[in-house]
């Protein structure tokens, strides 16, 4: 067999075995440092190779075992596939901004472990073609999730009572989650008999036709709308997200807007337009509503914010309302969009809170207001923001510009001539917000004057600088070469709307 069969199950297999070996070396912090950021660029190799050889071949399948359509199944197809390699990238950003990070905060070791184990989660729901492994994976990232947000460090400007609020709050909401998609698949189950996903498709399809569809299944596919649109921060489930990125480490703000909020944008997509094209059109149009609700709340609560983490954080819900603007609106280049805009969102908004841990350590403060100059005494974390503030606010000739262009775009081509008003107007706040907030950091006058001194002293290391100038040249060049994602996103989003191609390899693989 070609060792390209193999990748996917060593996507998740690799980070879980690190998260036990790293384990016997909490005493080495040097050593878990260079086989943690090695693991990461090896992951990235191999998450590229896999999505080149499904350009090339098609949809692989792997199977755990010789339990057929019954056991546990990998699929990559370019959907997957391209989320793993995003999911790679930004892991292995934030692992390289890591190992400078937890000196200065002197974070306990424990974070290698647990990072490890998040990666492998983000790839096992990105792989999996079993909807009840899928809520398994769910777990394991909301558990390592929860770890990574409560470790305290050095510095650190959470108190531990409102770092154990927010925690409390994402724990329990995402118990409820997972306990009603748990309910959801159980239902399913119990409908059609078999929790792979093809098979799945297939027997709705057969119900459909004959017209003996139940009623519940609508009733299903709703509760699970409601689960990944928490999961996505979609109002009116996404107050949790401005609670949860004040508390976290400034590498898991990178994976919690960058990675962690798009599973739920990506559950909709996979188990949605795969089992669910029946009741689709029924949710379009409720789609499109809650997307332009979240693009509101979150621009207008952004603009209202002193706290520079949280004003972020209202910002990736309103970003994420994009995203789902384009998935509400349901055409081939609506589809398109949604999975461009999300792409640069991602690189965009971690660079962005890799940015923003960098200035929080320069400023010893969350607080805008007491921010100020910070240009002269480190213009390359200046530059940095901005790039990261144009992109988010949709700027040429950055990613983020040429994403909103064809969502837009996209919308007006469908006719869909309100929400495109409306999703623009609010792009102007997001231009607002960001940009009075670079000028607030990096221009004026020093506020603190008796730290003015100390601020040369906080100069980013070359680590973080690699991290973040390696993500600044992502987001330009998707914006100077955009036509690449366009493609990829455009072959993705046909294979959404005919998942019939997806059906026959993982049936055809797995039946005997």
């Amino acid at each position: 067999m070609d060792i390209m069969q193999h990748v996917p199950i060593i996507m998740i297999i690799l980070p879980v075995f690190f998260a036990a070996f790293t384990v016997l070396f909490r005493s080495k912090s040097g050593l878990q440092k260079a086989l943690n950021v090695g693991v990461f660029a090896l992951l990235f190799i191999l998450s590229l190779r896999l999505l080149s050889y499904v350009w090339d071949n098609g949809i692989l399948v792997y199977e755990v075992g010789e339990w057929g359509k019954y056991g546990i199944l990998l699929v990559a197809d370019l959907l997957g596939a391209g989320m793993v390699v995003l999911s790679s990238l930004i892991s292995l950003m934030a692992m390289i901004y890591a190992t400078d990070y937890m000196d200065r905060k002197a974070l306990d070791t424990t974070f290698f472990p647990l990072f490890n184990l998040m990666a492998a989660g983000l790839n096992g729901i990105f792989l999996t073609g079993d909807i009840f492994n899928m809520f398994v994976f769910f777990e394991i990232l909301v558990l390592s999730s929860c770890g990574l947000i409560v470790l305290t460090g050095r510095g650190d400007h959470t108190k531990m009572a409102d770092k154990l609020e927010a925690i409390f709050k994402y724990l329990v909401l995402n118990m409820v989650s997972i306990t009603l998609m748990l309910v959801a698949i159980a239902s399913l189950y119990a409908t059609v008999g078999t929790l792979n996903m093809a098979d799945i498709a297939v027997k709705v399809s057969y119900l459909a036709e004959a017209g003996t569809l139940p009623w519940h299944f609508h009733v299903i596919a709703m509760i699970l709308i409601v689960v990944f649109g928490y999961k996505a921060s979609m109002f009116p489930l996404h107050f949790w997200l401005a609670d949860v990125h004040p508390s976290a480490p400034a590498p898991i703000h990178a994976m919690l807007s960058g990675m962690v909020i798009k599973v739920g944008v990506y559950g909709i997509l996979r188990v949605h337009y795969l089992i669910f094209n029946e009741t689709m059109f029924m949710l379009q149009p409720i789609l499109i509503l809650l997307s332009l609700i979240t693009i509101a709340v979150g621009a207008t609560s952004a603009i209202g914010q002193y706290d520079l983490k949280r004003m972020l954080a209202y910002s990736s819900v309103s970003q994420i309302g994009y995203v789902l603007l384009g998935v509400g609106m349901g055409t081939a280049y609506a589809l398109t969009a949604a999975i461009v805009y999300l792409v640069n969102h991602a690189v965009a908004k971690s660079m962005l809170f890799l940015a923003t841990g960098e200035t929080l350590y320069h400023a010893g403060t969350k607080d805008i207001r007491k921010m100020g100059g910070f240009a002269k005494s480190s213009p390359f974390l200046g530059s940095i923001f901005l790039i990261g503030a144009m992109s988010i606010a949709g700027l040429p000739p950055t990613g983020g510009f040429f994403s909103k262009l064809v969502l837009f775009d996209a919308g007006l081509s469908s006719e869909y001539y309100i929400p495109v008003a409306i999703a623009l107007v609010f792009a102007i706040f997001t231009l607002f917000y960001l940009f009075r907030t670079w000028l607030a950091i990096f221009w004026g006058e020093i506020k603190d004057t008796d730290n003015a001194d100390g601020y040369t002293e906080r100069k980013p290391t070359v680590a973080i600088k690699v991290a973040l100038a390696l993500l600044a040249c992502v987001v330009i060049y998707m914006g100077v070469y955009p036509e690449h994602l366009l493609s990829l996103s455009g072959t993705i989003a046909d294979q959404l709307l005919d998942p019939q191609p997806y059906i026959t390899a993982v049936l055809e693989r797995s039946v005997r």
